[in-house]
């Protein structure tokens, strides 16, 4: 018995409703091929952008970093032959240190405390005439 009340009392959940049989949302024609032409406009401008973009990337940005990178080549081989040359001299023919250079009013904490912490030696020195 408590078996069919419970059956019965559920049975709402399962009947179909009244809802089923008309859309959920009526469409409007005209607004869904006004929506698509919409959509299609927007998709042929993108496609035209795009395209416009990728030539102006081929044909004015690639050529103008190809140009502009052969000038600083050479700048840049010059200036690695400069630190070449550097690198091989002695302290005494190193350019002259002044008293605003390589202060150092405590060791820092890294290494032996004497080099910054982007210390090259190659380019940076920290000559002491006593």
């Amino acid at each position: 018995m408590s078996r069919q009340l419970t059956l019965r009392r559920l049975a709402h959940h399962y009947a179909p409703s009244k809802f089923l049989n008309e859309a959920a949302y009526k469409s409007n024609k005209k607004l869904g091929d006004q929506f698509i032409q919409q959509y299609e406009t927007k998709v042929h401008h993108s496609e035209k952008i795009t395209g416009t973009w990728k030539k102006l990337t081929y044909l004015v940005a690639l050529p103008a970093i190809l140009l502009t990178a052969i000038p600083v080549g050479k700048v840049e081989l010059e200036h690695a032959h400069h630190r070449e040359h550097a690198r091989h001299l002695s302290d005494d023919e190193w350019p002259q240190q002044y008293d605003y250079q390589n202060i150092r009013n405590k060791p820092f904490f890294w290494g032996d405390g004497d080099k910054t912490l982007f210390w090259n030696s190659d380019i940076n020195r920290h000559v002491q005439k006593d």
